[in-house]
């Protein structure tokens, strides 16, 4: 499964934030974010007179060979696991941009629309993983690349190929057994300064994260400060404030902050993730390479399974596949009434679909049920000029709360969901669904 899914092209799971520009921005130049980059440079760990761990007794992990060119989707997958590892190893975390393009101008063009080439993380994250509290008392804070490099000059870093470590591993180790062979070599460098070779291969590219081998580690995963204290950045969450409407009765506009920040349950509110845009081609593809769900789309406890079509090709296969990956209004209206209950009294749909197609949607899913409090999709948001540029992780933050939860279990956007939704004690998997 591991080789199919390597077959499919870097965009087949890449959640393209350019298709996910939800509103159509005008014609000017995109964020550059540069007050997050300034704040970013300034965090009080970068001090080598702080006491352990952090100061000069701080070791570092920095993964240079981290993905680029794709979506948050995968970036953000990969992102978690690495900060795994680096807690895991008691190193500091050496946290990068979100990267689309690694080196050249600040603005670049995805399908002939000028977008960041890099925009700062704490644009889109808050927490460990973004140089946050951390609450382990025996692992420094994550710091930036910036301050890693200024600590560890070229010659004194420990430049490991990852190759090197992983043809000690069976093809098919575990997300877990990787990180216990990678622990293992960490903590037996004395040296503060480790790059993951720039040229090797990425330890958790969507290869490993889009099948069943990422599951064992979950467990850890969901109790470690990466996920237990992981948040969105203050520019994602005043996206979510701006919004409430479309998220919570009104009721509750007057709680206090803190209380809607938190990732408590949104009461009553369905949210629908439904792909377009290069779904409507790359579905095509999961259906030749028999691709399964992304891996964390794949938990047990999960009520909707899928099974791929076996190696014979049919049109009846081909059809199921394109069911759960690409459905279509009506059966998209079937599968909400099949979830619904008297408990929800809302619907919002994040899509990067087309205006007059989501209209069609809302009319179809108005029809087929009174919602008290309507229906909103993407590209009802009033969103700021740098909020568009990171909309996604709004989407996010409205889908991890919501008390359903409808997601693409091919996509590694929902995958991301469901993992912050399964370490979420107050939601009940049942209540997360696949098309």
């Amino acid at each position: 499964m591991e080789q199919q899914t390597a077959q499919v092209s870097r965009f087949s799971e890449s959640e393209t934030y350019a298709n996910h520009l939800f509103q159509d921005p005008p014609p000017r130049p995109p964020p550059l974010y540069e007050e997050y980059r300034e704040r970013e440079r300034h965090l009080p760990q970068h001090n080598l007179s702080l006491p352990y761990p952090d100061g000069s007794h701080a070791k570092f992990l920095w993964a240079a060979n981290h993905g680029s060119n794709f979506g948050w989707g995968n970036y953000m997958q990969e992102m978690v696991l690495n900060a795994y590892l680096a807690y895991a190893a008691q190193r500091s975390y050496v946290f990068d941009n979100y990267t689309w393009d690694r080196d050249g101008p600040e603005i670049t063009s995805w399908n002939g629309k000028p977008i960041p080439a890099r925009i700062p993380l704490s644009a889109l994250i808050s927490g460990p993983i973004i140089g946050g509290f951390m609450p382990d008392k025996d692992v420094p804070r994550a710091v930036s690349r910036e301050y890693f490099f200024s600590i560890c000059p070229k010659p004194e870093i420990v430049v490991l190929d990852t190759r090197q470590i992983q043809k000690t591993l069976d093809p098919g180790s575990s997300v877990s057994e990787i990180i216990q062979r990678w622990v293992t070599k960490l903590q037996s460098i004395e040296s503060p300064c480790v790059e993951l070779a720039r040229g090797s291969p990425a330890l958790f590219s969507y290869e490993i994260t889009n099948t069943l081998r990422v599951l064992d580690v979950f467990p850890a995963l969901s109790h470690s400060p990466i996920l237990q204290h992981f948040s969105w950045s203050s520019l994602v969450l005043d996206g979510f404030y701006r919004n409430l409407e479309y998220f919570m009765t009104p009721s509750r506009y007057d709680e206090p902050p803190d209380t809607i920040e938190a990732p408590s349950l949104l009461d009553g509110l369905l949210v629908l993730h439904v792909r377009r845009g290069d779904y409507e081609t790359w579905c095509n593809d999961a259906y030749r390479n028999r691709m399964s769900f992304s891996g964390f789309n794949s938990f047990p406890e999960l009520p909707d399974k899928y099974t791929p079509p076996g190696k014979k090709h049919s049109v009846s296969d081909s059809e199921m596949t394109r069911s759960h990956c690409l459905p279509s209004i009506p059966e998209i209206a079937q599968k909400v009434l099949a979830v619904n209950d008297p408990h929800i009294t809302r619907v919002y749909v994040m899509s990067n679909a087309p205006r007059p197609w989501l209209a069609d949607l809302k009319r179809t899913l108005s029809a087929a049920h009174d919602w008290i409090d309507g229906i909103a999709t993407s590209r009802d948001l009033e969103l700021s000029w740098e909020q568009k540029f990171v909309a996604e992780a709004v989407d996010m933050h409205v889908a991890q709360r919501a008390e359903k939860f409808i997601g693409n279990g091919f996509s590694s956007l929902t995958s991301n969901v469901v993992m912050l939704r399964m370490s979420n004690p107050e939601l009940d998997a049942s209540n997360t669904h696949f098309w």
